[in-house]
């Protein structure tokens, strides 16, 4: 057997036990986190009995992280990626628990839970583009598609589950065990990541002297257009931040509904994204990912249209939304993934939660204002044509250099495959 053979075997079954590994860690990790932000919301309203304070919290966690991931993102191109997402796992740890041996010791809980969910934010900040810059270097090209589908399908569902219980948890048990809780998730995920191995050494490249005609043209490669697939990927970011501010308003004010609607509604989004990440492999097949990501997007905003007329119908269009995201978001992220250089992978990342998040905050402050101003509907529907308006003026900029990419290598660049 070659040396370039041995290498190559090497190298998928490492990809292999990275997929294996790193889908149980992003729902471990997604859990933890969302019993983390629901308990400190909970323990802040309980201390301030105010909104202006939980909404404080939420600003704390999304600063960091417009502020540091561009800055984190270049530091994961230089390090090693395995072991920086294991150091933040270790941090975000300690910093969980320090939260519970604050409230022990007696100390303020609205004060321990901004310090501890800030720093929490800030690590976050690290381990979003190094776990993205490791997917990037361990997953096979061929099989990022369906790896981002188990691996957004494996996140929400955590999130769904700790979500629904998180509530009924704190209620029998207090905040503190859910605080140790996901200390604990931490610990796990960076042992799931630490098991991964080093990384595999590559198959070196052999150069062939051959004979060329020096007037023959030279061939140019084609640039990867990743501000622009950056966009397209970060418009989601975009409307998740939004719809959550405005759908509480809309069931709360606009359809006088109870909290148990939002639960429900909730509920039904989570189990609408978890069927489309799932049924991902099967439908990428039949479409090439940039349109995918484009009729995934607008099919999510006709529901979010349709969402304020009655609180029937938000119940019944809420499904085939999340149906919708799941197919656009795994989409983009696959496309900006195999675009990315294996050695800026980390800064693009970070500088697209970045780009997102601030975009996000924009967003919101406007169509809140918005809301206030008019009638809670007007913001669904500004927010339906401000994210139509990108994904539309993206795919129209994207046009010509993707079919030029399709032309030279159709399968590697645009077919997010389930191989």
């Amino acid at each position: 057997m070659s040396l370039d053979s041995t290498l190559s075997t090497d190298a998928a079954r490492s990809s292999r036990l990275a997929e294996r590994l790193l889908v149980p860690a992003g729902f471990i990790t997604t859990a933890g986190n969302a019993f983390q932000i629901t308990a400190a919301a909970i323990l802040v309203f309980h201390a301030e009995q105010t909104t202006l304070a939980v909404g404080w919290l939420f600003i704390a966690v999304s600063i960091p992280q417009v502020a540091l991931a561009v800055m984190f993102g270049k530091l994961v191109d230089k390090v090693d990626r395995r072991m920086l997402c294991v150091a933040a796992d270790l941090v975000s740890a300690m910093t969980a628990f320090a939260l519970p041996v604050w409230l022990w010791i007696g100390g303020p809980a609205n004060l321990g839970s901004y310090i501890a969910n800030f720093m929490l934010a800030c690590t976050a900040a690290l381990f979003m583009p190094a776990s993205n810059g490791l997917i990037k270097e361990r997953i096979r090209d061929e099989r990022l598609g369906k790896f981002n589908s188990h691996f957004e399908m494996a996140s929400n569902s955590g999130m769904l589950l700790a979500s629904s219980l998180a509530g009924f948890l704190v209620i029998w048990f207090g905040a503190t065990p859910l605080f140790v809780f996901n200390s604990l998730s931490f610990v796990l995920s960076a042992v799931l990541v630490y098991a991964i191995g080093r990384k595999p050494a590559k198959a070196p490249v052999t150069e062939e002297t051959t004979a060329t005609d020096p007037s023959a043209p030279v061939e140019v490669p084609v640039r990867q257009p990743i501000k622009r697939l950056a966009l397209l990927y970060a418009n989601g970011n975009i409307g998740l931040m939004v719809a959550n501010v405005i759908l509480t308003t809309l069931i709360l004010q606009t359809f006088d509904q109870g909290a148990w609607m939002i639960g429900v509604v909730d509920a039904l989004a989570g189990v609408g994204f978890i069927v489309g990440a799932a049924a991902y492999g099967k439908v990428s097949k039949r479409f090439k990912g940039i349109h995918l990501a484009v009729l995934g997007t607008l099919g999510n905003l006709i529901c979010l249209a349709i969402q304020p007329l009655h609180y029937i119908a938000l119940m019944a269009a809420i499904p085939f939304a999340g149906f919708c995201f799941a197919q656009g978001r795994i989409a983009a992220r696959t496309l900006l993934m195999r675009a990315s250089p294996e050695d800026r992978v980390g800064r693009i990342f970070g500088g697209t939660q970045a780009v997102g998040l601030g975009l996000g905050v924009g967003a919101t402050v406007a169509l809140s204002s918005l809301a206030d101003a008019t009638a809670v509907p007007y913001a669904f529907w500004g927010l339906a044509i401000l994210q139509g308006a990108i994904v539309i003026g993206t795919y129209f900029s994207l046009a010509k250099p993707l079919s030029a990419q399709e032309k030279k290598q159709p399968a590697e660049v645009l077919e997010a495959t389930a191989a």
